[in-house]
């Protein structure tokens, strides 16, 4: 049975954290596991971005980038964001999402880190989300990192996909550890 978890709140709350928590507790378990993570990127300790990790190879490929730091036909502005975008890291982290998308059929676990701005507008990881949100008809569960003010724009995509949405601020790992166990590990067990 599908599932979807929404890893919701502010800028540094911890969701990337929680989901490399389960990502760990997955793996130990033999879970297929996919989807994308984004990193910050640091120079000299300060933060200059955000790097996107491919959760099955481990490879790490530049996302965004302060305005002042890029040049060039890749990166991209979008509104007055203080980040500017790349094209190509875009097309490949959208790539890794929809490869990821089947691996949800056999009972994997898939990671969007994450659902924001340009996402709402149908722009950025958009194309793969919605490679995930299809998949979920078959099975498995993903997880959607995201502010709290994208729960709403998430959970409308969602709907008539995933058969059971969870809504989830980070920090309660083994909480979150018992939903994806009890649907991945022992389907049909109560909750």
């Amino acid at each position: 049975m599908s599932c979807a978890i929404i890893l919701h709140g502010p800028i540094g709350c911890g969701k990337t954290m929680t989901c490399h928590g389960l990502m760990e507790k997955a793996r130990n378990e033999n879970i297929p596991l996919g989807g994308v993570i984004s990193q910050r990127y640091f120079v000299d300790g300060l933060l200059k971005g955000y790097d996107c990790m491919d959760i099955a190879t481990g490879e790490a490929f530049p996302l965004a980038r302060l305005v002042e730091d890029v040049e060039g036909d890749d990166w991209f502005q979008y509104s007055r964001l203080k980040y500017a975008f790349s094209h190509s890291g875009f097309e490949q982290a959208n790539s890794v999402l929809s490869s990821s998308a089947e691996l949800l059929s056999q009972g994997g676990l898939v990671f969007v880190d994450e659902f924001g701005r340009l996402e709402r507008k149908r722009q950025g990881l958009f194309p793969g989300i919605f490679s995930v949100v299809e998949a979920l008809k078959d099975g498995g569960i993903a997880v959607f990192a995201c502010r709290s003010n994208f729960v709403e724009s998430v959970t409308q995509l969602l709907k008539g996909r995933a058969r059971r949405v969870y809504r989830r601020e980070p920090g309660n790992l083994e909480s979150l550890w018992t939903v994806v166990s009890k649907r991945l590990l022992a389907p049909g067990a109560p909750e």
